[in-house]
């Protein structure tokens, strides 16, 4: 058998997405306590999708604390009104789809591999006070 040999951090790399604008579907939600702070939050699990293959399954967290992520993420799933009346359940969630914003983030102390991670979400509109319009 004949290969082409790849360090460690090439295969690591391989597994990421580039940093870039994706469609998603987020497939469970579920509300729950945050294990840092203690307060409350919805664990999203995102398919989130190549235009050119696979995509991958990630986690996201939205907190209150967060709440400019916590208000795309409503405003991208069509759920603005349920965030304005100040109360989202994670049923809301389920199988909606819209469009986020996705980085890498880097392990500083090279104990786990870097990840993908959701910086934002991107309201229907495409646009994100303060953000500007969201590109690739």
């Amino acid at each position: 058998m004949e290969f082409k040999p790849r360090t460690e951090k090439e295969i690591a790399e391989s597994r990421l997405m580039p940093k870039g604008v994706y469609d998603f579907e987020i497939l469970e939600a579920l509300e729950k306590l945050s294990k840092a702070s203690g307060k409350p939050m919805i664990e999203l699990k995102l398919r989130v999708s190549k235009p050119d293959g696979p995509g991958r399954v990630l986690t996201d967290y939205l907190v209150a604390a967060r709440d400019g992520k916590l208000r795309h993420a409503a405003e991208a799933c069509g759920l603005l009104d349920r965030y304005n009346s100040g109360s989202l359940a994670d049923a809301d969630f389920l199988r909606k789809r819209g469009r986020l914003k996705l980085g890498i983030e880097k392990d500083k102390t090279h104990t786990w591999p870097d990840k993908n991670i959701v910086i934002d979400y991107i309201p229907e509109n495409g646009l994100a006070e303060g953000y500007g319009a969201f590109t690739q």
